[in-house]
């Protein structure tokens, strides 16, 4: 689950407690500390995007990686892999990596 800073301020002490005790964290400390620690332990974790050194994209693009859970950016490569705006580079280690025009955002 996704918590936001604003609705973790919004708890009680005991509340924050019990969130930190179903996360498996540290349940002492003050309500600010607590926050700290479950927005710590919530954050998702970035993929790397670990290319051979020797590898220069082409001017104007740029590599990403993503994971196999990220299913709703896998859904957007996907529909530009179909328009040929995405070229798939590679598979390793539980990221796919995709070769995209350098202003490409996710939405």
């Amino acid at each position: 689950m996704k918590y936001t800073r604003e609705d973790l301020k919004k708890l009680s002490l005991v509340e924050l407690k019990v969130i930190c005790k179903d996360l498996h964290l540290i349940r002492t400390g003050t309500k600010s500390e607590l926050v700290k620690i479950i927005l710590e332990a919530t954050k998702p974790e970035p993929t790397v995007v670990s290319i051979p050194k020797e590898y220069k994209p082409p001017k104007g693009k740029k590599v990403i990686g993503l994971k196999l859970n990220e299913q709703d950016k896998l859904s957007q490569i996907g529909r530009l892999r179909e328009k040929g705006k995405v070229v798939n580079l590679y598979y390793s280690m539980g990221v796919h990596y995709y070769l995209v025009d350098k202003d490409f955002e996710f939405i």
